[in-house]
């Protein structure tokens, strides 16, 4: 029982069709998340006129994490068709499940913070730390990469279902590559805590995963689009004022109507 079951038969146990189908909708999910990162965080020049040099460059769309989710989706990508060669379908499955799940709430964050929704923000923030506690840094590590790294080797040798010799060519290559899915969970979580400071001592709420150094420039950028339409709105207005209302934007030199 356990997980140890995960390793149980192998390889002459049957995989079900539905598994089969749960791993096609997560390859493609997995390659076209690579495809799209790439597509937002990367811009393609025209050679001709910046150079071969420069034909290559981050587009104003970059994520703040890009290394380290462009890192993860090569190494989910490899696990995924590794694992599936070696018919390891039942621990991949279980790994697909624990980060699926753990996803939910990181995405409830990000909506609710891009709709500017606070109460709402803070309480998916907090949702979002325990369930990466719990999935990401407790179940997967502690159970998933343990069965991983001790229970397949024990029960594939001591039962001789497969060749130790063949059984230690894909052994390490696993173990490497879960490894650093465990290390890239982890620094996400060092970046989920330095919002939680951000958002106790300071009030605010940063996705430091969209934006590297904060939303401060999205912000300023957008309340001087405020600023901005203000003015215009008022200047067109009978009454035949300058646009400052209450002393409530800045003066910038512009005072024709007085």
């Amino acid at each position: 029982g356990g997980t140890k079951s995960l390793w149980v038969g192998h390889p002459f146990h049957p995989i079900e069709a539905g598994m089969t189908w749960y791993y096609l909708i997560q390859c493609a999910y997995n390659v076209d998340a690579m495809l799209s990162l790439i597509e937002l965080s990367v811009e393609i020049r025209d050679p001709r006129k910046v150079g071969l040099r420069k034909c290559f460059g981050w587009s104003k769309t970059c994520r703040g994490d890009f290394r380290e989710m462009m890192i993860h989706h090569i190494v989910t990508n490899l696990l995924v068709f590794m694992s599936s060669s070696f018919r390891f379908t039942r621990a991949g499955s279980m790994m697909f499940l624990i980060h699926d799940i753990s996803d939910v709430p990181v995405d409830l964050s990000k909506l609710a913070n891009f709709m500017k929704w606070r109460t709402t923000t803070i309480c998916c923030f907090v949702f979002l730390v325990i369930m990466w506690l719990v999935c990401r840094l407790g179940i997967f590590p502690f159970y998933i990469f343990y069965s991983m790294s001790y229970e397949s080797q024990l029960l594939m040798t001591t039962n001789a279902s497969v060749d130790p010799a063949l059984f230690y060519a894909w052994y390490h290559i696993f173990v490497v590559l879960m490894g650093s899915l465990i290390a890239l969970n982890l620094a996400w979580f060092l970046m989920l805590v330095r919002m939680g400071i951000l958002l106790v001592c300071k009030g605010e709420t940063h996705d430091l995963s969209e934006h590297k150094d904060g939303e401060k420039d999205s912000y300023v950028q957008q309340q001087h689009q405020n600023v901005s339409n203000g003015m215009a709105n008022c200047s067109s207005s009978s009454n035949g004022t300058n646009g400052i209302l209450n002393g409530k934007h800045p003066s910038n030199g512009n005072h024709e109507n007085h």
